[in-house]
């Protein structure tokens, strides 16, 4: 895959901080037992479509945290951007941030792990093609055993755990394209999957979560509207709130629809593996889960996802099959290091 980044040496010195970074990261990860992969593969049946009651859930969440923002303004004073004491964007998207993201694990993916409601398929990890896995290999797995519920939206199957990427990792994507550019999102994505949400603590690279998350920026990008969508460059036509009256408004209803597609699903945009033994095992037992099969498990009509996603496809899509990422994690924290940290580097800390 071709990558459009630009590499940045740093004296090992420097990598310190992240470093440490990365380990708490890892820790935290590896208590919680929310920190959930999916098994797309095993006892995959039918099932009806939770779109309508999901859209209905963040419907409901978007109008509290309106509310919310409305009944406690920042009363400053700034005419261009903000209103004078109302309509405040920073309160709006603190309210925001309050109602839709989590620590560890999403709220969303949380509701829908718990609500019994939902058909959706659960998988044990001493079933699932995971189960192999041991703690040298893949840390947060094995030491959790806990996998994200399978559920459909539309005809796209994925797992609860997109939720938690869309709006928790999709709102640091959209924080890295309001003061840069869809790039550096990407960039923060690449390096993230890479470490202590997947490569680095459960030996996977999930494309498919990539996927979630730069569609989660185009969901946050298009609360106000400020930027272009990211994918194709326009001004947004619909944006979900509107200061109307002196409060903030919800003036166009979410759907999943808007979203979701094929790149969501790792039985069809295929995982990575930090190298062949965990490959190999999973492999085995996702031929053994589907007959046969192999990932890409069902065909994908790529020119759907071309039209979608435009140059940035390849970024988050993955349909060659399960193989083992040849790049390593050393080279990738040294080249991100100026996109993720670029706003920290002339702090004394980093001196």
């Amino acid at each position: 895959m071709t990558r459009k980044y630009t590499k940045t040496r740093r004296p090992i010195a420097c990598l310190l901080p992240v470093l440490v970074l990365l380990a708490g990261a890892w820790l935290l990860s590896a208590v919680s037992g929310e920190c959930a992969e999916v098994d797309s593969f095993t006892n995959r049946h039918p099932l009806a479509d939770s779109g309508p009651q999901l859209d209905l859930v963040v419907n409901t969440w978007l109008e509290e945290a309106i509310t919310e923002a409305n009944r406690k303004p920042l009363f400053q004073i700034d005419t261009e951007k903000q209103g004078i004491g109302y309509c405040n964007q920073q309160q709006l998207f603190a309210a925001l941030q309050d109602k839709l993201t989590g620590f560890i694990v999403g709220k969303l993916e949380a509701r829908v792990m718990e609500d019994e409601s939902l058909d959706t398929i659960r998988v044990e990890f001493d079933h699932s093609v995971y189960r192999d896995l041991v703690f040298a290999e893949s840390p947060t797995i094995s030491l959790t055993r806990h996998l994200a519920v399978l559920l459909r939206v539309g005809d796209v199957y994925f797992g609860a755990d997109k939720f938690g990427h869309f709006f928790s990792e999709g709102y640091s994507y959209y924080e890295m394209y309001r003061d840069g550019d869809e790039f550096s999102a990407l960039q923060f994505g690449d390096l993230t999957e890479s470490t202590f949400y997947g490569e680095l603590t459960t030996g996977i690279f999930s494309y498919a979560d990539l996927a979630a998350n730069l569609n989660g920026l185009r969901f946050w990008n298009r609360i106000l509207g400020l930027k272009p969508d990211p994918l194709s460059g326009q001004p947004v036509q619909a944006p979900y709130v509107q200061c109307v009256d002196k409060k903030w408004q919800l003036v166009h209803p979410f759907t999943w629809q808007d979203y979701v597609d094929p790149a969501w699903d790792e039985a069809v945009n295929c995982n990575g593996f930090k190298n062949k033994a965990l490959l190999d095992k999973v492999k085995k037992r996702i031929a053994e889960a589907s007959n046969g099969g192999t990932c890409p498990l069902y065909p994908v009509d790529r020119r759907l996802l071309e039209q979608k996603y435009g140059d940035l496809l390849d970024y988050v899509y993955n349909p060659n099959g399960n193989r083992v990422l040849d790049e390593p994690l050393k080279p990738k924290i040294e080249q991100y290091w100026s996109t993720i940290f670029g706003r920290l580097k002339n702090a004394s800390l980093f001196q």
